[in-house]
């Protein structure tokens, strides 16, 4: 940090308050790619909701059907 008069002139790091690293941006590039693992999970395994899987509802009712 350098004084000029009224004026404080700081560094990047100074004016960051910590050093600058590469921490975070590991941190997010793993949970982004956990998110993506989760989700093509999800997917492939189908959210197995009543309806999705052919089965009747958790409630025993069966579902309606028209007459043909």
């Amino acid at each position: 940090m350098e004084r000029q008069g009224d004026e404080v002139h700081l560094d990047a790091e100074e004016a960051s308050g910590g050093k600058t690293g590469m921490g975070v941006r590991y941190v997010l590039m793993l949970t982004l790619a956990l998110i993506i693992v989760a989700f093509a999970a999800l997917w492939l395994m189908g959210s197995g909701g009543p309806g999705q899987s052919g089965q009747a509802p958790a409630s025993g009712v069966a579902p309606e059907t028209s007459p043909s």
